[in-house]
């Protein structure tokens, strides 16, 4: 197994959750903009990431917390791998794997 992919969103928020039964699912949100000294905008950086939440005790916090507001502070991070399912000479096939770690702030 490798690890491919690391990612990291601080501060960043979980927005259109979406009530599937047993598990939610939404879409984490970071924006962040880097100034320069001067306050003038430097860059802006924007990224998200689809996440399905499975854990019982996770998803009964958020069930509540979305009804006092749809979109809750969050802290994101994980990894993916992959992992070689299959080699038959030029072509490989690829388990990939997404391990995601969520933490409400």
């Amino acid at each position: 197994m490798e690890y491919v992919n690391n990612f990291s969103f601080r501060n960043a928020l979980l927005k259109s959750v979406n009530d599937r039964g047993n598990f939610l699912t939404g879409q984490v949100q970071s924006r962040q903009t880097e100034r320069t000294p001067d306050g003038n905008i430097r860059s802006r950086f924007i990224a998200s990431r689809q996440v399905t939440i499975y854990d019982p005790a996770l998803v009964a916090l958020l069930r509540q917390a979305i009804t006092e507001t749809p979109e809750v502070p969050v802290n994101c991070s994980g990894y993916m791998t992959t992992t070689v399912r299959e080699d038959k000479g030029q072509t490989r096939f690829y388990d990939n794997q997404i391990v995601t770690e969520l933490e409400l702030i």
